[in-house]
């Protein structure tokens, strides 16, 4: 059987252009010689509607972005790289990994980017626009669609259970996100502005008490974790902290431990992610689920519409997070944890 695929290479054109043109789509306009060529190709392959796209695959290119050891020491990316596969599979996509932008195929149908990209690269990527979805990050909302977690919706909610439980010292521990140029630039991280304009807002704000590390590693969150207990002489425990990632938590939790900080009794700890390990520290963690399986399934989906359907604007989607009671936040939900 013909596949649409078969007649794109051979006319010359997109497999989207192909599809929407041999689907009759009323919203696809195409100049009379490039419709013309196609039918032409179409009728001397044998084509026949009957065999049309349904066995047909995508090529997607994914432009994974994070170094190995990274993705390693952060369960969250390797998660998130095998919810992409494992989507992809049930929607008729074939993707290819690549770690260098100017290594994809011009041919592609579409592209898929998780990580953090130089500009020269994202102006490489940007030929790519209206097919291109970001997952977890958006480096240009202006040129790239993307899907990510609804960061401001969960420093939000997790900054109202805290005052609902009647905290009224907030603190804030998170990391720093870098640009990738060939000059690391350090950049603030989306979690940090959020809770500094939230806690302004509600006159919580206490600056010595947001403590902000060169990334999101265990290590990182066990050295600021020290750095806490060094200055409590100056600088009290607040009620409870906000921690912009599991990693950086369970580093947190074993400084603590170490030097008998109890959890939640002298600060109670709110976190994001919900990564397997939380369940198993000491406390186990109450944590913000980042569904993976989520961001990648409504990725692909969007994806797959813009080559049926191409357009010229960019969309933003936020997703959402349920939060997973664990002893390491109680105070009003002792039936609640997991």
């Amino acid at each position: 059987m013909t596949t649409i695929r078969e007649i794109a290479a051979k006319a010359g054109y997109s497999a989207a252009s192909v599809s929407r043109l041999l689907n009759n789509d009323p919203t696809f306009s195409i100049s009379d010689s490039a419709r013309n060529k196609i039918l032409e190709t179409a009728q001397t392959l044998n084509y026949k509607k009957n065999s049309t796209t349904t066995h047909d695959k995508y090529n997607i290119a994914v432009i994974f972005a994070i170094l190995p050891q990274k993705e390693l020491e952060d369960v969250y990316y390797s998660n998130l790289r095998q919810s992409v596969v494992n989507y992809a599979k049930k929607t008729n996509m074939s993707l290819t990994f690549y770690l260098e932008i100017s290594d994809v195929p011009a041919e592609v149908d579409g592209v898929l980017a998780i990580g953090q990209f130089q500009s020269a690269d994202l102006e490489l990527l940007s030929a790519y626009s209206s097919t291109c979805i970001f997952i977890d990050s958006n480096p240009d909302s202006h040129k790239f669609s993307s899907v990510q977690p609804n960061l401001e919706s969960i420093i939000e909610q997790a900054i109202k259970l805290f005052i609902q439980d009647g905290f009224e010292s907030i603190g804030f521990i998170g990391g720093s996100l870098w640009h990738a140029n060939e000059i690391p630039t350090r950049l603030k991280d989306p979690r940090q502005k959020y809770i500094e304009s939230y806690l302004r807002e509600l006159g919580l704000l206490n600056q010595d008490l947001i403590h902000i590390g060169s990334d999101f590693s265990i290590k990182t969150g066990y050295s600021l974790g020290n750095e806490i207990i060094t200055n409590l002489s100056r600088q009290p425990l607040p009620n409870g902290f906000i921690i912009a990632s599991d990693l950086l938590a369970v580093g947190v939790l074993q400084a603590f431990n170490e030097h008998g900080i109890s959890v939640p009794n002298d600060t109670a700890i709110i976190s994001i992610n919900d990564i397997d390990i939380v369940k198993y520290t000491s406390p186990p963690l109450t944590t913000f689920k980042i569904d993976t399986d989520q961001l990648a399934k409504t990725a692909i989906n969007t994806l797959k519409d813009n080559i049926i359907f191409p357009v010229s604007t960019h969309k933003n989607i936020l997703l959402d997070a349920d939060i997973v009671y664990r002893q390491s936040f109680l105070q009003s939900y002792p039936d609640s944890f997991k």
